[in-house]
């Protein structure tokens, strides 16, 4: 049994609930934090004298009270754009191959990474050139069957970690370390690099602020739940922060 400040959620509740949360490695403990952080929005709204039709729409609603943030300045971009040159470029392109080891609902992630090092290691050892055999092996992606291969990558069309790793590194070279993604854990080499060109800072300057104003959003939100959570009564369940697909 979970209460929340005095207010019960009920075990039908958390079961109805756990669907959603299929992809996690505790479903039903993901469901009842989530209930959680519903109820407490309920309860702030009703604090604030606050009605929306759903919980979604009566979350927007409580932040839109509660939580503020700055806009992003020119000085702020610019200052971003200067560091993170690799993120404002154009034409780059890249040979790259992988191997997958799937992440799934319930699977110990400690063990699947344990055994990836170990693939890896021993492809290490075994050279570039086994590559395509391990990866028919091993590989719980349907490209294993080709040998891993994912052809002529460009930025953008990848995860952000499965990027910065495969861009990272040199022409036809095996990755030192696995990376590590929403899917799993991967063993990546590359092929043929093309070089582009930088983006000037004119013609990413807009999108540029609207994404550093949402990561400021979500690092308030993040914040804020943290601070109900800290200040509410809550008994039966861990909440160790408010990650959540409240806030996602």
């Amino acid at each position: 049994m979970i209460t929340v400040n005095d207010t019960l959620i009920t075990e039908d509740e958390i079961l109805a609930e756990v669907p959603r949360h299929q992809r996690e490695s505790n479903p039903r403990l993901a469901a009842g934090q989530e209930l959680v952080l519903r109820v407490l929005c309920r309860q702030r709204a009703a604090e604030l004298d606050l009605s929306a039709e759903d919980d979604d729409a009566l979350l927007e609603a409580v932040l839109a009270h509660d939580v503020r943030t700055p806009q992003a300045d020119e000085a702020s971009c610019r200052r971003y754009y200067e560091q993170h040159p690799d993120e404002f470029r154009e034409g780059d392109r890249v040979e790259a191959w992988h191997i997958l080891f799937q992440a799934t609902s319930g699977l110990d992630v400690q063990k699947l990474r344990a055994r990836a090092n170990g693939v890896l290691a021993e492809l290490h050892r075994e050279g570039l050139g086994a590559f395509a055999a391990f990866a028919r092996s091993y590989s719980n992606c349907p490209t294993g069957a080709g040998g891993g291969a994912l052809g002529e990558l460009s930025r953008g069309e990848m995860v952000p970690e499965f990027e910065r790793a495969i861009f990272a590194l040199p022409e036809y070279t095996l990755g030192g370390e696995l990376v590590e993604t929403r899917f799993g854990f991967h063993i990546v080499r590359t092929g043929r690099k093309t070089e582009g060109r930088a983006l000037p800072f004119e013609s990413v300057h807009e999108r540029l602020a609207a994404w550093l104003e949402e990561s400021s959003r979500r690092r308030a939100v993040h914040q804020y739940l943290k601070q109900l959570v800290g200040a509410a009564r809550i008994e039966g369940i861990p909440m160790p922060g408010a990650d959540s697909p409240l806030v996602q």
